[in-house]
């Protein structure tokens, strides 16, 4: 079985997907037919580029894309308050 190649652009923009847009790893996995594994190293190579080509003086890829994980994982949370705020409002006003 002959081993797929793939073009600079499209390592580039699925990198570009993971790290910017934040498309679950696993669901570009499912969407493209490529290994998990290899989109964690395409996603590593993008961000060790990122760092090479921007001025020492802008933030790291890593940590922007820390930085917004972890802002979405705080907003899945006031989601989730959010929610349970708006049930207990609802069940306190049915008197």
């Amino acid at each position: 079985m002959k081993r797929r190649q793939y073009t600079a652009e499209f390592k580039k923009d699925t990198a570009y997907q993971i790290i910017i847009e934040g498309v679950p790893v696993k669901e570009l996995s499912d969407r493209l037919g490529v290994p998990i594994s290899q989109l964690y190293r395409w996603k590593a190579e993008h961000i060790e580029e990122m760092e090479a080509n921007n001025p020492a003086a802008a933030p790291s890829p890593k940590k922007m894309a820390a930085e917004i994980d972890e802002l979405r994982k705080e907003l899945a949370k006031s989601k989730r308050m959010n929610e349970i705020l708006k049930k207990t409002v609802g069940f306190f006003s049915q008197d």
